[in-house]
């Protein structure tokens, strides 16, 4: 099972108030569906991996 992207989103906020890492996150978010697609994968997949792959920074 894939995580959904508002729980994704609701898992960031948790650990982040950053504002300018949300908006990191949201544009690596897009570039990671982008490239899903270009592949033939799983966009849901490689958005939530771009939402979350900084969620420790702020730790």
């Amino acid at each position: 099972m894939v995580l959904g992207r508002e729980a994704a989103i609701g898992l960031w906020e948790k650990y982040n108030d950053n504002e300018a890492l949300r908006q990191h996150a949201l544009a690596v978010e897009g570039c990671m569906r982008h490239m899903a697609r270009k592949a033939g994968q799983d966009e849901e997949l490689w958005g939530v991996v771009g939402l979350l792959h900084d969620i420790d920074y702020q730790r």
